[in-house]
């Protein structure tokens, strides 16, 4: 975070979350599993005053720290709950336009986050136009790819489309190449076409962070190999 700008920061991942608001540019409730420092939080909450959003956190310290030394506010719209992530999407009984997974177990999305049956609890509370989206690392293709590929089949077992966007790809990144990914998964009646028209567009200038005009040019629709992996199962590594 700048210090003299909280609302900003030098990690590019953060911004191309924002992608969110061009499948659902009418969202009013958001989800956020894993609260971090609040970037993504804080920014959205200031951007859009129609959206109310839920930040989940496992970790109370974590909490504090983005309270006390990351500039979170304090306000009715940005709520931040004290719990595992899935348990508060099972007991919850809002609907949302967003949820957003990003959270981590070392560098890895938690298995408990990326099963079918934690998409089945997802479907149970998102608008049927809605999104989920995750940030993990990793590569798209190759040698390391092998936990994106069993995300990729997972919620495509799931979701009609299911859209990777290569943080850095337009600027030289590859899909081997070890980068941040951005994974759009929902069952809107929305094409690739239509989504790269949004993002050009800014979501008709809803969305202010800086060059998400260009994020369409990092969406991966190469060919992505899932048949050598199984999807993500409770109860399976």
């Amino acid at each position: 975070m700048y210090l003299d700008a909280p609302f900003e920061t030098d990690f590019d991942y953060p911004a191309y979350l924002h992608l969110t608001v061009a499948v659902k540019p009418d969202a009013a409730r958001v989800c956020m599993i894993g609260l971090g420092g609040g970037t993504v939080a804080k920014r959205m909450w200031r951007d859009y005053p129609w959206m109310r959003i839920d930040a989940v956190e496992v970790d109370p310290r974590v909490a504090d720290i983005a309270r006390t030394s990351f500039a979170l506010p304090r306000d009715e719209r940005l709520r931040v709950h004290i719990a595992e992530g899935r348990a508060f999407l099972e007991e919850s009984l809002e609907t949302y336009g967003i949820v957003i997974v990003d959270a981590f177990d070392d560098e890895h999305v938690p298995s408990s986050l990326a099963t079918e049956e934690f998409h089945r609890v997802v479907l149970g509370r998102l608008a049927e136009d809605g999104v989920l989206a995750y940030n993990m690392h990793g590569s798209v293709t190759g040698d390391h790819s092998r936990p994106f590929r069993r995300l990729y089949r997972t919620l495509r077992g799931s979701f009609a489309h299911v859209w990777p966007f290569i943080v850095g790809l337009s600027r030289g990144g590859g899909p081997a190449s070890h980068s941040e990914i951005i994974i759009l998964a929902t069952n809107a009646l929305l094409t690739a076409e239509e989504l790269r028209a949004r993002i050009a567009s800014r979501v008709d200038g809803r969305v202010s962070v800086a060059e998400f005009h260009e994020f369409g040019r990092d969406l991966y629709e190469g060919p992505i190999r899932s048949g050598d992996v199984a999807p993500y199962i409770d109860g399976t590594r």
